[in-house]
Parts: C-alpha cells; structure tokens; sequence
C-alpha cells in the first residue's frame, strides 16, 4: 500500500492544508484511518476520494442556519479557558471572535482573566471604560463596548464578573441585567477566563454553553487542565468541552497531544473531549503580538491564521439552537448565590 504524507495528499486533492486539517476535524469517522509508521502518521490513498467529495459537498465553510430561534434569543457563550498560563488563551479567544465576526456572527470578547487582562492590549485598542464602571460610574452596558478589529465588540474589566461573589445582592442584579442586554445583541460572545481552577472561574465554566482547552504539549499544561476537567466533572458539569492543541512544532505533536488528553479524560473521567482543531507555532504570532495586531488581521494567510480560522468554521458547523433559549449570565448568578 503506497501511504501518503500530508503534502502528498494536499498535492492529490488541490486542498490546503489546514482545509484538510478542517475535515478531519469535523469528519474524521468518514476519513480512513491513518496508519503509524516510524514516527509518522500517514494517510490511506482512499482518503483522496473521500476528501474530495467532502469538498464539493461542503465547500469548507460553515454551514449557515438562518432559520428563526423560537423566544428570547441569547449569544451563544464559549469559554476559552486552560490549567495554566502562557498557553496563547487570549491570542485564541480573539482571534476566533475575529473570524466568527467574518462568518457572519456578531461577535463580542469578553476579557475576564483576572492576572492578564490583555486582550485591548492584543487588539491594539485602548478601552475608554470597563465593566467594572458599570457599578461604579452607572453607565449603560453600550459604553462598555468597544469597537475592536474587524468590527467584534470589545469590554475589558471581565474579571467583575467573577467577582460577583464578592458584591452585594443589589450589584450582581445590576451587573446580570447588563449582561443580559449584551447577550440579546450578540449572537456569538467568546469569554476569555483566566487560567487555572478558581471558584469563580469554575463556575463561569460550568455557566457557560460550551468550553474550550487550550492545551499545549508541555506536561503541566496537560496536568493543569485535566485537573481542571476533573473538577468541573466531579461537580456536575455536562457541558461542552473541546481541545485547541496550540503551538504544536508538528501535526504529528498536535495529533498526539489531543489523543492523549481525550483518550485520558475517557479513561479515567468517562467524560468525552472532542478536539476541535490545532494551531501549529508560527513566527507570525510573535510579530502580531509585537505591533499590536490580531494575527487574523496582521497576517490572515499564515499558517496558524488558517488553523483559527477552521477553528471558527468547525465551532460554527457545531451550533445548537437550544443554548440561545436561555442566558449564560443567569446561570452563573444561580451559581454564585448557590
């Protein structure tokens, strides 16, 4: 049998890369199995044709479903979290409300990493005003936005939200109500939520539609975060959770580090994780990051621009009209006051 590398079959079908990486993703029971071979894994020559009709059935893009939500319609919340720090959480987080934004969802970031609020910082934007004035200085929740690349919303100062435990009954009122209103004007809000196992980010986890871990291939990364998945599971959480393998050196790592993570969080959580794409290191991402720039938007074509971009594609293929029926908020306020 004459196995195939990744470029020889990109050569084979005239898909890109990440356009590959995107299928298997999205339908891999579909694809035949890879075979390992040495260090490698390589592809059967039947994949070509079932990748290829893949493509003229599906396009690569999202499928869009305009159809009506029955009720009050809320964003759908994701929350972008992981076990430790330094992982590139908030490059994901917006840079995938940036191509969500492109996809035709109205999408907003919501920063609430208490240690490392950076996101205006990565968006090039310098915020005149923060949830926390919400309290503070009683304005509306629409001056608390603000405009960042690309279109998608903007608040900073997220970290009040997790702080609600510590307020009075009559402020976390305050604070919901004005979440709510910017639930009912967004159709997708990434929340970018600090990193580790705290309370208050547990229960934002748990509040949330759907997770994302962002895992990389250092050890305490996959430590950090399966214990964090084991705390959510232990205190009944049921709700969504994929894998981002981020700066991966090889397909073969990005492979590797997710299967490892799932195959754990089913062995010993019974709990399933489904990975949802890679993101392979890149030069472009510390250019980004030094001018100030979104890598969607400094550098859209490269490599792991094209990897967020199948990200967004693949989280938007996914979408399930019944988590905009009720708001995430509220469910987090429940949470807080127990």
């Amino acid at each position: 049998m004459n196995l195939l590398t990744i470029s020889e079959l990109t050569a084979a079908t005239g898909l890109e890369e990440s356009l590959i990486r995107f299928y298997e993703s999205e339908y891999g029971e579909q694809l035949p199995e890879k075979i390992l071979r040495g260090n490698g894994l390589f592809f059967q020559p039947q994949a070509v044709a079932v990748l290829q009709n893949l493509h003229a059935r599906h396009g690569g893009g999202p499928v869009r479903d305009t159809s009506p939500v029955e009720g009050p319609a809320y964003a759908r919340v994701i929350a972008v979290s992981s076990g430790k720090g330094g992982v590139g959480k908030s490059n994901l987080a917006l840079n995938l409300a940036i191509e969500m934004q492109r996809f035709g969802q109205m999408s907003l970031v919501l920063d609430a990493d208490l240690g490392m609020a950076n996101i205006h910082l990565l968006a090039g934007i310098q915020p005149r005003n923060s949830l926390t004035d919400l309290i503070e200085a009683q304005l509306p929740i629409s001056d608390l936005i603000s405009e960042g690349p690309a279109g998608v919303g903007i608040v900073t100062g997220g970290s009040g939200v997790l702080a609600l435990a510590d307020s009075t009954a009559a402020q976390r009122r305050q604070m919901i109500a004005a979440l709510e209103v910017m639930e009912k004007n967004a159709q997708v809000i990434i929340v970018d939520t600090a990193a580790g196992m705290g309370a208050g980010v547990r229960d934002f986890l748990k509040a949330a539609d759907e997770i994302i871990l962002v895992l990389t291939q250092d050890l305490t990364s996959l430590a950090d975060a399966y214990g964090l998945l084991k705390s959510l599971r232990q205190e009944g959480c049921t709700k969504p959770v994929y894998s981002v393998v981020n700066m991966a050196a090889s397909l073969q790592q990005a492979a590797a580090v997710a299967k490892r993570f799932t195959d754990c969080a089913d062995r010993f959580l019974h709990s399933e994780v489904r990975n949802i794409g890679y993101i392979m290191r890149d030069s472009a991402v510390g250019a980004a990051t030094a001018s100030r720039t979104p890598l969607n938007i400094f550098a859209p074509q490269s490599r792991a621009g094209k990897n967020i971009r199948n990200i967004a594609a693949a989280l938007l293929r996914r979408r399930d009209k019944k988590i905009r029926k009720s708001s995430a908020f509220q469910r987090y306020m429940k949470l807080v006051e127990g």
